[in-house]
């Protein structure tokens, strides 16, 4: 590492799990989608009434606010999870002391002030939102007494909550929140949080070790990919009574792996379904923001560069592992 002091430079924003912002950046735009009524654009292409979104400077604004605080709250959760991610081998940045803690943790606070001015500058319920994410997932989730990220349950709100704030994001661009807004994200409420528990998955092991008891380690995997699997099939339904072709047709794509999951039972496959999911969320996202593939490609390679040369660690990939 010493030989490659320049690429050392680079830890102080891949220490923000930058592709980790996808997933949140999917489910806001999507939320944006839903509010101006482009949730059916897949039947407008057969059609011939099909344009393309290129730019708007108040969602741009809004995703690097939220990309802002996710990143704060990505490394609160990190330093105090360092313990755990060494024997789950990953998110060693802070653990590899590559980064010291106490400068992590002002990073992660001038990231947190940085959401929260952003917020400011675009209205008041997006200030308000990002406010809860930042309490809920930088303090609730990693901090005492409450430390939501070690309880079965609260760690399951918690994260439904995450998925839900991101929808919302893209909403209160357009609408306040209305009786119509509980309805239209329940689709991708039960999705996220689905993801969410097949992700408890591979950590079971280290977890347990630490003292964790996250929702796998309380439950199992068998009965951790069940519940998971209920929650995507009320995604799908919601998908379909919502005719929203946005997560009807990532519920479509994702069935085979969710099916060939649930009857393997193998971590492998639930590892696969989790990035096909995101990955598939993203490359529909581009077919109404294409710009949006630009970032997708260009964090990927970064950061399979960086892992490589800096930690000699494969990392990000498609395998189930």
């Amino acid at each position: 590492m010493k030989q490659r002091k320049w690429i050392n430079k680079f830890d102080y924003f891949f220490v923000t799990r930058p592709m980790l912002f996808f997933p949140g950046w999917n489910t806001l735009i999507a939320g944006y989608l839903v509010a101006i009524g482009e949730t059916g654009w897949f039947a407008r292409v057969l059609e011939g009434n099909y344009s393309f979104n290129w730019w708007d400077l108040q969602l741009f604004l809004t995703m690097l606010a939220f990309a802002l605080a996710m990143g704060a709250s990505f490394i609160f959760n990190q330093l105090q999870d360092t313990e755990s991610d060494r024997k789950n081998r990953k998110l060693f940045l802070i653990d590899a002391q590559a980064i010291h803690p106490g400068t992590a943790l002002g990073e992660g606070i001038i990231l947190a002030l940085g959401a929260m001015v952003a917020g400011i500058f675009l209205n008041r319920s997006i200030l308000l939102l990002l406010l809860f994410f930042l309490f809920i997932t930088g303090y609730l989730y990693n901090y005492k007494p409450f430390q939501f990220k070690n309880r079965p349950l609260g760690g399951l709100i918690l994260n439904a909550l995450m998925g839900w704030i991101a929808f919302a994001l893209g909403w209160v661009l357009v609408f306040p929140f209305t009786a119509n807004f509980w309805v239209v994200c329940l689709p991708y409420l039960f999705l996220n949080t689905a993801l969410y528990l097949l992700t408890t998955i591979p950590d079971a092991l280290g977890d347990q070790s630490t003292g964790k008891v996250t929702f796998c380690v309380r439950f199992g995997v068998k009965s951790t990919m069940w519940s998971a699997f209920i929650l995507y099939l009320l995604s799908l339904f919601f998908s379909i009574y919502n005719r929203d072709q946005i997560v009807l047709m990532l519920n479509i794509l994702i069935l085979i792996f969710m099916l060939r999951m649930i009857i393997s039972l193998q971590v492998s496959h639930a590892i696969l379904t989790i990035k096909m999911a995101i990955l598939f969320f993203s490359v529909i996202i581009c077919f109404k923001f294409p710009l949006y593939f630009l970032p997708m490609v260009i964090i990927f390679f970064l950061t399979r560069y960086y892992f490589q040369r800096r930690f000699q660690f494969d990392y990000p990939n498609f395998r189930g592992e």
